[in-house]
């Protein structure tokens, strides 16, 4: 390993494995977590497979992405929410192009929805979207990639979390509120709940499968998310399945 100038000027370490020529998956792209994870994958070589729903598509996404020179392939597609067979085509499709898939990283974010609506006013409705963009998706695109790590019994899963689902958020109001994020608490211990169960199922197939739980301010500090990306790609900790990076 060797140390580098990080995204703010940090120094952050260089990753120890070899990334050239390796495929990987990222859903939820275009959120902040998933733009600079597939920009610093690029940067090392890595092809990328660029997921995201529907109303979150990015038209300058892949040529941000290529901003660092990269000659890495890059695919941007959008799938709708909840369509099983549009992430199954879209994997496919890279398949059928570079032969396998090495990593997963799951990293869509409601910030965006989150923020659109009041939060203290949530319909059901709405609880049954928010449910479906982050838990029932992560759920889809990683049932659409394991088939072909099975394959090569192989591969490598990060799921991008918060730490809410641990913690809880909320200010003492004396009442229950929505303003206390209990959406976002809700989804983050379902991910983790479903995270750590597929790691159990899937770890006899040489599939590992890790995550990574954001602070409240990890917009602030993206090295360190970076950082424990690559801890969980690049095999520094290889036999570690369903174990999760808490970033507070």
């Amino acid at each position: 390993m060797r140390r580098i100038n990080g995204i703010r000027g940090k120094t952050m370490i260089e990753p120890i494995a070899d990334y050239k020529g390796r495929n990987c998956v990222v859903f939820g792209a275009s959120s902040l977590v998933g733009r600079e994870i597939g920009r610093h994958l690029a940067r090392h070589g890595v092809n990328l497979c660029l997921i995201d729903l529907g109303p979150y598509r990015h038209d300058g996404l892949v040529e941000k992405v290529r901003e660092s020179g990269s000659e890495a392939r890059v695919i941007h597609q959008t799938v709708a929410s909840g369509d099983e067979d549009g992430f199954k085509r879209v994997v496919g499709e890279a398949v059928d192009e570079w032969g396998s898939i090495d990593y997963l990283v799951c990293a869509y974010y409601l910030e965006d929805e989150a923020e659109s609506r009041a939060l203290d006013d949530l319909s059901l409705d709405s609880w049954d979207e928010l449910l479906q963009g982050w838990v029932m998706n992560y759920f889809l695109v990683t049932r659409a990639t394991f088939p072909h790590m099975i394959r090569g019994e192989k591969g490598r899963v990060v799921f991008v979390n918060t730490s809410t689902g641990y913690t809880g958020e909320g200010e003492g109001e004396g009442e229950i509120t929505m303003g206390g994020s209990i959406h976002e608490s809700a989804c983050s211990s379902a991910v983790t709940g479903m995270m750590t169960s597929i790691a159990r199922d899937i770890i006899p197939r040489g599939v590992s499968v890790n995550g990574i739980a954001l602070g409240p301010n990890y917009e602030n500090d993206m090295d360190r998310v970076i950082w424990a990306t690559d801890f969980w790609l690049s095999g520094m900790c290889e036999y570690a399945c369903g174990q999760i990076l808490r970033l507070y």
